[in-house]
């Protein structure tokens, strides 16, 4: 996109903004757009297997942990946390009967990220200590990265640490370009991207969350692209600039429902809408809030679904209203051209 172009901006209609700041605080329990609902996709549950010669049994339950790891990873993505930790519990108990310590790390860093997602960071700390703790004792030098990467966005996004934050953030980005591990990479750039957005640094955000994007598409990775591809609308909302916000949203709803990452097609759904609203497209706005409302409650996430009504309620009140005043103004003619024959 030319940033030199010059682009009118708009301004939500007052009802627009009373739903959606209603909505927001509901939704997303009062944190900031860019943090808040979306923590960066840091490989929820991707483990390695071990090449070495192993057991029938050891190897079983190898194959079951990750399994495991990739069901708790789906639950995850969906909003359905209690289930993503339950498979993620599972994977630590049998890994601690077998010694799979590369599985117990990947299910450890998992429940960190979910703390994350619901804001409690003593828990966050302990589990991500707890799979550093195990990377380092099988002398996994390449997870070292990695961990650098959930440190630096432990201390933004769960400290407010800014300037440590930031100083890790970018070291993990560099040492994961100079191994060639671009799903690390790829983190790295959108958490620096999330750091940008909440100091309102948004040029230099939509830089980094485009440069993350690049990365996923290489890999295919649907789950991110979806969450990166919300995070650039996002920054366009915050802008008052909806025609490129819009048009990012609905490249994360595709993207989301190709990989299946109900919350963020959901979420998508809800912003698509009270844009839509704002441009008088009233039944295609109800339209979406409708399917986020589905996905919502697919995702057991009550107050979205709840918000998700609300909104539909007003959309329904507008319709009305502006129907009638097409309504009237059809009378006025009427009554206009009987008083006046001769026009």
């Amino acid at each position: 996109m030319d940033e030199q172009k010059p682009i009118a901006k708009r301004h939500l209609k007052p009802w627009v903004l009373v739903v959606a700041i209603g909505a927001a605080v509901v939704v997303f329990g009062g944190v900031g757009l860019f943090v808040g609902n979306r923590r960066a996709d840091r490989e929820w549950g991707s483990a390695r297997s071990s090449r070495k010669s192993h057991s029938r049994q050891w190897s079983r339950a190898n194959g079951l942990c990750r399994r495991l790891n990739m069901a708790g990873n789906s639950y995850a993505m969906s909003g359905m946390y209690d289930s993503a930790i339950a498979c993620y519990r599972e994977v630590i108990r049998i890994s601690q009967e077998e010694g799979l310590s590369d599985r117990m790390a990947a299910a450890y860093a998992n429940i960190s990220n979910v703390f994350d997602y619901l804001r409690m960071p003593d828990s966050v700390r302990f589990y991500m200590n707890a799979a550093t703790a195990l990377n380092r004792l099988s002398s996994k030098r390449h997870e070292t990265t990695s961990d650098i990467v959930e440190e630096g966005t432990f201390r933004f996004n769960s400290l407010g640490d800014m300037d440590s934050g930031k100083a890790l953030l970018e070291k993990g980005l560099a040492d994961s370009r100079a191994k060639g591990d671009s799903a690390t990479a790829a983190r790295a750039l959108n958490n620096l991207g999330l750091l940008h957005a909440t100091l309102e640094h948004y040029d230099s955000a939509r830089v980094l969350f485009e440069s993350c994007l690049a990365i996923d598409r290489a890999l295919g990775n649907q789950a991110g692209q979806a969450g990166v591809t919300r995070s650039i609308a996002l920054l366009y909302l915050r802008r008052d600039r909806l025609d490129e916000a819009k048009s990012w949203l609905l490249r994360c709803i595709e993207a989301a429902h190709a990989g299946k990452v109900l919350s963020e097609e959901a979420e998508a759904l809800y912003d698509v809408a009270l844009i839509r609203a704002e441009d008088e497209e009233y039944a295609l706005a109800q339209a979406n809030a409708e399917r986020a409302k589905e996905l919502f409650r697919l995702s057991g996430d009550d107050a979205a679904v709840n918000a998700c009504e609300h909104l539909v309620k007003s959309l329904v009140e507008a319709q009305r209203w502006h129907n009638q005043e097409g309504a009237i103004d059809s009378l006025f003619r009427q009554r206009r051209e009987k008083a006046n024959p001769g026009l």
